[in-house]
C-alpha cells in the first residue's frame, strides 16, 4: 500500500508554524497600533450590553486597502458577542462580504438562513425584513451586522438595513450596523439621508513604518518558527510595505516568501524569496477577490486580461474583449452569453476595483462613443494567469 502523501510530508522542513495566521481570514486575539480605534469602537457599542435598553447603533470604518478595518470589525463583533454572553444578553452578530453577497437580497436571504433557518427564496425584500424583525422581537434578540465591501451596494440598500428598526416598537432597535468600504468610496455613496443615520465613523490610517515593524514583527511571531524569517530580512518586508502603508501587502510578502522557502526546500526566508513575492503581491488588490467572482466573470476577466498580454496593450475595447470572452467561454465547456451579459460582468469587475472602465468621443466631429478597458494594479499577465488557477480548480472541484 503507498504511504499517505500527507503523513510521509516530513514537517520538519515546513517554515510555518501556522500558516493559517498570515490568511486574510484570521482575526488576531491582539491589534497593534489599533488601541484608539477599539476604544472609540467599544465607546459606542457598549450601550448594546445595557440590559435595560434597546437601541441600534450605526457606524463606518472607512479607509484605504490594509489597514484593519475587516479585521478590526470582526475582532469587535466577536468580543462583543463574547462580552453578551457573560452579561446574559442575548445579541448575535453577522459578517457578509459584499464581493460574495452583492444584493440586499442576497445578504437579507443569507441572514435569515443562517441565523433562522428561514428559507428566504421566493419571498419580498420587504417581507423578509418582516420576518427577520418578528423573530427579533419574539427572541428579544439584538443583532450586529457587518457589511464589508459596503459599496457593492446603493445607499438606499444600506438605508434599508437601517431603517428596519422602525419594525419595532418606538425607542426600540434590534439591528446595529457596521458598513465597511473605501473612504473616497464612502464619500461617493454618502447621502444627507444615509449620514444623518450614522452616529459614528472611523477613518483609519495607513501605517507607519514604525507600526509596520509592530505589526508584522507579531504575525511573524505567529506564523513562523524561531529563526525562519530574521529581523533583517523582515526590515526588507516593512520597507516595502512601508511605500503603501498596508499591512496586508506586507503579511501577502511573507505569506509568499514561506511557501517559496517552502518550495526550495530553505530554513530561512532570504532577501531572494522576498524579492520574489513582491511581483506577485498587489497590495491594490485583495488576494481573495477572485474567489467569489462567477464562472462568467471569471471569463470576462481572463478574456481582458488575455487581450491586454497582446503586444502589450494599454486597452482594449468592449468588441475586441467580448469576442476573446466568447473563446475563453468556450474553452471551459460553456455556451458564451450575450453581450448585454458580458457588460454586466465589466460593471462588476470594474466595482471590484479589478478593471478600469472608461467611455470618450470616437473622435472629433464623429458621432458616437468608444468604451475603453484597461487595468491599474496588476498586469496583464498575471492577472490572467490567477483567473486560470481559479478556473482549473473549480473544474477540478466539479
Amino acid at each position: 500500500m503507498p504511504p499517505n502523501i500527507f503523513q510521509s510530508k516530513n514537517a520538519s522542513s515546513d517554515v510555518f508554524r501556522d500558516r493559517s495566521t498570515l490568511l486574510p481570514e484570521f482575526v488576531p486575539e491582539e491589534l497593534p497600533c489599533r488601541d484608539q480605534e477599539i476604544e472609540q469602537l467599544v465607546a459606542n457599542l457598549k450601550i448594546l450590553l445595557d440590559p435595560h435598553k434597546a437601541i441600534s447603533v450605526n457606524l463606518a470604518l472607512t479607509g484605504q486597502p490594509g489597514v484593519g478595518k475587516t479585521t478590526l470589525a470582526k475582532k469587535t463583533i466577536r468580543d462583543l458577542e463574547n462580552a453578551a454572553v457573560a452579561n446574559g444578553i442575548n445579541l448575535v452578530t453577522h459578517y457578509v462580504n459584499c464581493h460574495s453577497f452583492r444584493t440586499k437580497t442576497s445578504i437579507l436571504r443569507r441572514i435569515a438562513q443562517e441565523k433562522f433557518n428561514i428559507q428566504g427564496r421566493g419571498f419580498s425584500d420587504e417581507e423578509l425584513m418582516e420576518m427577520l424583525a418578528v423573530r427579533l422581537e419574539k427572541e428579544n434578540l439584538r443583532m450586529v451586522l457587518v457589511i464589508d465591501e459596503a459599496t457593492m451596494l446603493t445607499g438606499e440598500d444600506i438605508l434599508a438595513f437601517i431603517h428596519m428598526n422602525e419594525l419595532f416598537a418606538p425607542e426600540v432597535g434590534r439591528l446595529s450596523n457596521i458598513i465597511i468600504c473605501r473612504r473616497s468610496e464612502w464619500s461617493l455613496m454618502l447621502s444627507a439621508p444615509l449620514s444623518g443615520r450614522i452616529q459614528d465613523q472611523l477613518n483609519l490610517e495607513g501605517y507607519s513604518k514604525e507600526q509596520l515593524q509592530e505589526i508584522l514583527s507579531y504575525r511573524r511571531d505567529l506564523a513562523f518558527y524561531a529563526g525562519v524569517l530574521p529581523a533583517e530580512e523582515l526590515g526588507l518586508i516593512i520597507d516595502i510595505s512601508s511605500h503603501t502603508r498596508n499591512a496586508r501587502h506586507g503579511i501577502e510578502i511573507m505569506l509568499r516568501a514561506g511557501m517559496m522557502a517552502n518550495a526550495n526546500a530553505s530554513e530561512n526566508i532570504t532577501a531572494e524569496f522576498i524579492r520574489a513575492a513582491k511581483t506577485e503581491v498587489y497590495p491594490e488588490l485583495r488576494s481573495d477577490v477572485f474567489l467569489d467572482l462567477k464562472d462568467n466573470e471569471l471569463f470576462a476577466a481572463l478574456a481582458i486580461g488575455r487581450e491586454l498580454s497582446k503586444q502589450g496593450a494599454i486597452s482594449t475595447t468592449i468588441n475586441d474583449s467580448y469576442e476573446s470572452f466568447t473563446l475563453v467561454a468556450e474553452e471551459y465547456g460553456e455556451n458564451a452569453q450575450s453581450k448585454a451579459t458580458f457588460r454586466l460582468c465589466i460593471n462588476t469587475l470594474e466595482q471590484l476595483g479589478i478593471i478600469s472602465h472608461s467611455v470618450s468621443s470616437i473622435d472629433e466631429g464623429t458621432r458616437g462613443r468608444r468604451a475603453k478597458i484597461s487595468l491599474f494594479d496588476i498586469p496583464a499577465q498575471i492577472l490572467a494567469e490567477r483567473i486560470e488557477n481559479v478556473l482549473n480548480k473549480r473544474n477540478l472541484e466539479d
